[in-house]
């Protein structure tokens, strides 16, 4: 699980953020699959309990603003997992 953390969460930021630049919904879906373990792994802490499994459902949202053509909706919605990525890097190498 462990090696799939860190690389697929990582790449699964890149992959929003050229999707979002180039407009392809269709990477925001396979960004979505990539932060699935991350989800995963924190839908079994007690303090993410349900909200770990929102953070792929936030790219399948972005997904459909991106069709729209409402990017900015969509970078919103992808906002709280990178957040969510730099506090959890952060509490990680502060342990």
């Amino acid at each position: 699980m462990q090696l799939l953390f860190w690389p697929c969460t990582i790449a699964s930021l890149i992959l929003c953020i050229i999707a979002l630049s180039i407009r392809k919904s269709k990477l925001l879906v396979l960004s979505s699959i990539l932060i699935f373990p991350m989800s995963l792994y924190l839908a079994a802490t007690s303090r993410f309990l349900v909200w770990g499994l929102i953070f792929p459902l936030l790219y399948l949202g972005a997904t459909k603003f991106v069709t729209k053509k409402m990017i900015w909706v969509g970078v919103l919605l992808v906002i709280p997992n990178f957040l969510l990525v730099g506090w959890l890097g952060f509490v990680v190498l502060n342990q």
